[in-house]
């Protein structure tokens, strides 16, 4: 924990908003070459930072039909995902993909995609390890609460100070009478 990722959350969806419930992205929890992991196939749009990230927390829901899961269990899974090679991932995640960044209302700040198909995912990569498969409702509505704790009123104490300032110069330049 050095502090050098960017992080994002990769939960909004086309389809679903940030619905967690209503999430159409998809993972099937398979054995490759040894090594326990999931196939996962995922769109995700308006995530906050992802065309910087370095790291990317992604949520899908997980399935498990040929009972390969030991502990845990189906259901929605957060995995964390570096954008490129690390030490930790030394051949990165082949498929991951993060969007240029998208700007429909002329927002000031950077948000993209984050997609990929049947990309696999080790099962080491989620947040907790194989016995947290399955829990990431809770991770979710937790990260939720408090990023939204801070963010929205944040957001709006910057929008009334931000219409203070436009105020205050339109008033000192305007002329009312000539």
């Amino acid at each position: 924990a050095a502090g050098i990722d960017i992080p994002c959350f990769g939960l909004t969806g086309p389809a679903s908003g940030s619905d967690a419930a209503s999430m159409r992205d998809a993972g099937v929890v398979v054995e490759e070459n040894g090594v326990l992991g999931m196939r996962v196939t995922f769109s995700k749009r308006y995530i906050t930072l992802a065309p910087v990230a370095t790291v990317i927390g992604l949520a899908f829901k997980l399935s498990d039909p040929n009972k390969l899961l030991t502990v845990g269990q189906e259901g929605i899974t957060v995995a964390l995902l570096p954008t490129e090679p690390n030490p930790t991932v030394p051949q990165g995640i082949p498929g991951l993909r993060t969007g240029p960044r998208h700007n429909p209302l002329g927002v000031g700040f950077m948000n993209g995609t984050v997609q990929g198909e049947d990309v696999f995912i080790p099962m080491s990569a989620v947040i907790g390890g194989e016995a947290r498969c399955g829990f990431g409702w809770n991770m979710l509505m937790e990260c939720l609460g408090e990023g939204r704790g801070i963010s929205l009123p944040a957001g709006g104490v910057a929008a009334s100070r931000l219409c203070a300032l436009a105020v205050g110069g339109y008033a000192r330049v305007r002329k009312q009478f000539k």
